[in-house]
C-alpha cells in the first residue's frame, strides 16, 4: 500500500514538472516570436509553437487535476460504501422494504425502540406465525422502561401522551408472552439510535430532537462493512445491560 502511494506521488510530481517545462518552453517561444530580430514570418511560427505548447500545458494541467480529484472521490466512495457498508440512505424510517424482509425471516430479528407501536401493528401476527413455524428463529426486542424519565421525556418531545408509550409496551408484553424465542428486555436509559436488524441487514438511524421516529433518516447497512459490526455490537451492549421485561 505504501509503495502504491509513493509511486503515485512520484507520478504526480513527474507530471507536474513535465507540465511546468512545457509551459516554460512555450513562454520562451512566444518571447522569441515577439523579438524584433526576426522577420514577421519567423515570429509567427515562434508564437504559434509557443501558444500551442501553452495550450497543451493547460490541457495536461486540467487532466492532472481531474486525476487527483477522481482519486479523492473514489477514496470517499470506497470508504463509505465498501469499508463502511452503507447500502442505501432513506429520508424516513417507515420503509416498504421491511415487509419483504420480515416475510422471509430465516434467523433473527433484533430491534430497539421506545414504543415500537408501528412495528407491533405491522408485524406482531407475522412474528408469532414465524416463530411457531420455525422455533430456531430468535426475536429480541429492547424497549425503554415506560416509567422512566427518559421515556416520559421522549413522549413530550414527540408531542404524545406518556400513557400511549406505556400502553404500547404493555401490549407488546401481553401479545408475546409465553413464546420462548421472543425475548423482551427493557433499559433505564435513553436510546440514541434506532437499530432494526433482519437477518443480515441492519437498519439504523438517530432519534432526533422533537422529530417522530418514523419520519427520521435511516441507513441500510450490509454485513460486509464495519458500520454493521458497530451497530451489531451496540445492540449487544444494550441487550447485556437491559433487564427482562417483567
Amino acid at each position: 500500500m505504501n509503495i502504491i502511494k509513493i509511486n503515485k506521488r512520484i507520478y504526480v510530481l513527474f507530471y507536474f514538472f513535465v507540465n511546468l517545462i512545457i509551459f516554460c518552453v512555450g513562454y520562451i517561444f512566444i518571447l522569441k516570436g515577439c523579438s524584433q530580430d526576426n522577420n514577421a514570418q519567423v515570429n509567427v511560427v515562434y508564437i504559434s509553437i509557443g501558444t500551442s505548447l501553452i495550450a497543451s500545458g493547460i490541457v495536461m494541467a486540467l487532466e492532472l487535476f481531474r486525476e487527483i480529484f477522481k482519486g479523492q472521490v473514489f477514496k470517499r466512495i470506497y470508504n463509505i460504501i465498501f469499508e463502511g457498508g452503507l447500502e442505501l440512505l432513506y429520508e424516513k424510517r417507515d420503509l416498504d422494504k421491511y415487509d419483504t424482509l420480515m416475510k422471509n425471516i430465516k434467523k433473527k430479528v433484533d430491534i430497539t425502540g421506545y414504543t415500537l407501536n408501528a412495528f407491533y401493528e405491522s408485524y406482531s401476527d407475522l412474528i408469532i406465525e414465524k416463530v411457531k413455524a420455525n422455533p430456531s428463529i430468535i426475536i429480541r426486542i429492547i424497549l425503554v422502561n415506560p416509567d422512566s424519565e427518559f421515556s416520559k421525556n421522549r413522549a413530550k418531545l414527540e408531542n404524545r401522551k406518556h400513557e400511549s408509550f406505556k400502553d404500547s409496551v404493555e401490549r407488546i408484553k401481553s401479545s408475546f408472552h409465553g413464546y420462548t424465542n421472543i425475548k423482551l428486555r427493557q433499559i433505564d436509559s435513553p436510546l440514541s439510535t434506532m437499530i432494526f436488524r433482519i437477518d443480515d441487514i441492519i437498519f439504523a438511524g438517530p432519534h432526533l430532537h422533537k422529530k417522530t421516529s418514523k419520519s427520521t433518516l435511516t441507513m441500510e447497512l450490509n454485513k460486509k462493512g464495519w458500520l454493521f459490526a458497530e451497530y451489531e455490537m451496540e445492540f449487544e451492549r444494550l441487550w447485556n445491560d437491559a433487564k427482562p421485561l417483567a
